[in-house]
């Protein structure tokens, strides 16, 4: 695959999954997480992102009646894109679509600006 040629210490922004294993049973969960960092090229951002995806495994026992042994494992860099050397205003980070658990009917009307979002840190 070709890549296009960047600058230097470029950002780069990596989507990367982890399959949450549990032993007897197989798969459980994915996990995805988006990153941004800087890079020289696509090989070492490639590089860069599964080392942040193998820093982000784990494993131990869960459960307390009967124990089962759960690892975290690093599944694949879902993407990797170059952002070039200045980052917009306005960058998606992480969008994940999630099966509602609430009802709300088709007739209700959201009011975003009402509530200011508490910060993340």
């Amino acid at each position: 695959m070709k890549h296009p040629i960047v600058q230097a210490r470029s950002w780069f922004q990596a989507t990367v999954r982890w399959a949450v294993m549990v032993e007897g049973r197989g798969i459980r969960d994915w996990e995805e997480a988006v990153y941004l960092f800087r890079a020289d090229d696509f090989i070492s951002a490639f590089q860069r992102a599964l080392a942040i995806g193998e820093g982000g495994q784990s494993g131990g026992e869960e459960g307390m009646r009967r124990p089962r042994w759960v690892e975290t494992r690093l599944a694949e860099v879902v993407t990797l894109d170059c952002l070039g050397n200045e980052l917009d205003e306005e960058l998606e980070v992480h969008w994940i679509r999630r099966p509602a658990k609430e009802k709300i009917p088709f007739e209700h009307k959201f009011k975003p600006a009402n509530t200011m979002p508490p910060p993340s840190f």
